[in-house]
């Protein structure tokens, strides 16, 4: 048992983060011997290569405007583990997680006397978040699936409503080389009699049909023709006649707005669209076009699929700015893949480094790009010589960004 709270997270972190599996019987026996009953609450499923994050801010600052009690389940974080379990979007207080990760500990060893094996790092947080949010009393759980769908360990409950938000190139030594692969394992989320709804680009749509018809399940397939942009910063949209202020920035939040929009039009009618105004126009969102400094942004683009989002937005959202790049990401990402990507909107691209224990050099990476040890020396450097029609975007890992996001000093 754990006396301090940072006792307690160092215990869990070094847990096996994700054990090879099959199937979700390991994580259903545990769900069985955890004996928590979830079936008065309302369930929303989060999957997709980006955008689930937004999704998931967006859905709980509407049901929050609402009314409603709502645990929202996300990872990773950026710069608190305690940003993975939230009620009423605070995170969890360094009480109420040493008590979980306590209680967590106990049933760890219990289910090993049981089962013969231990709980993975994100099983243990998956249950983690189960019984917190019945211990809150929450009105409505919003998860965000780990990793894939298929066999992630939030997929052991039965969902209110699943969505997929996109589906890109990431995560391939676990989900596969093409997008259908990846695409298979995200569907993984839908049951028999689910509905649902998707942002994916429309050359998945026939086979999402597929899977959909022989799942005996509905779907609603929602695009860019859907919407029209009013505004591109702030940003505003209009669905079905009625006009959205978006707080979040970047051209990539127009889907995620509309799939959340659409999400909370099929599982709440009774919440009128005054209340869905509210939520979307106060949402927050670490990490995601989040503004530092004058002129200096984070972002979280951390795949290929990421970095064509962002240049969408800096051809939109920033078109009249010459954007500088702040680059580092860790070594099981595409990182040529995404520096070239990257190459077709930035005027100037840096590359730095940050500590994590899975970063590697990057160096032989990277060409003739230059190469500056220090990121917060690279930052400071790089707005020095910035005027006023520059911008400096930090991207190209969540690890990255969270670890500027706490160390970063505002000069302004």
């Amino acid at each position: 048992m754990f006396n301090t709270v940072q006792e307690a997270i160092t215990w869990i972190e070094v847990q096996v983060k994700f054990k090879p599996k099959t199937d979700l019987i390991r994580m259903g026996e545990a769900y069985k011997m955890l004996g928590v009953d979830l079936s008065g609450i309302k369930k929303i499923h989060v999957a997709g290569t980006n955008g689930k994050g937004s999704v998931c801010s967006y859905l709980s600052h509407i049901l929050l405007k609402a009314g409603y009690k709502v645990g929202t389940f996300t990872s990773p974080y950026l710069v608190r583990f305690h940003e993975r379990i939230r009620f009423n979007m605070n995170e969890i207080s360094d009480d109420e997680l040493l008590e979980l990760i306590n209680i967590i500990y106990s049933f760890n060893e219990s289910f090993a006397k049981t089962y013969g094996e231990h709980l993975s790092f994100f099983e243990l947080l998956t249950l983690m978040s189960f019984l917190y949010f019945k211990h809150k009393e929450v009105d409505v759980m919003i998860m965000e699936v780990g990793l894939g769908g298929l066999l992630d360990a939030t997929n052991i409950l039965t969902y209110d409503l699943p969505l997929i938000v996109s589906i890109g190139f990431d995560h391939m030594k676990q989900l596969g080389n093409t997008l259908e692969s990846i695409a298979m394992n995200k569907l993984g989320i839908v049951k028999e009699g689910n509905h649902l709804i998707t942002t994916v680009d429309p050359s998945l749509h026939e086979y999402f049909k597929k899977s959909i018809e022989e799942k005996k399940a509905t779907a609603e397939y929602l695009t860019l023709h859907d919407v029209k942009v009013l505004n591109d910063n702030p940003l505003v949209i209009e669905y079905l006649g009625e006009t959205y202020p978006i707080s979040l920035k970047g051209s990539y939040q127009v889907l995620n707005a509309l799939l959340s929009i659409r999400a909370i039009h099929y599982l709440f009618p009774e919440i009128k669209n005054d209340i869905i105004r509210k939520g979307l126009s106060s949402t927050l969102w670490q990490g995601r076009l989040e503004e530092m400094d004058y002129h200096v942004y984070i972002d979280g683009a951390h795949n290929t699929h990421a970095m064509d989002a962002l240049i969408e937005t800096a051809h939109s959202t920033f078109k009249d700015k010459k954007i500088w790049v702040l680059f580092s990401a860790l070594g099981d990402k595409d990182i040529p893949g995404m520096l070239t990507k990257i190459k077709t909107f930035a005027e100037k691209i840096v590359v730095t480094s940050f500590p994590d224990p899975r970063f590697i050099d990057l160096i032989p990476l990277i060409g003739d790009l230059p190469y500056v040890q220090n990121p917060m020396n690279a930052i400071h450097t790089l707005m020095q010589q910035m005027s006023d029609d520059h911008l400096l975007i930090i991207t190209g890992s969540l690890h990255f960004i969270g670890y500027i996001k706490k160390n970063y000093k505002r000069t302004c």
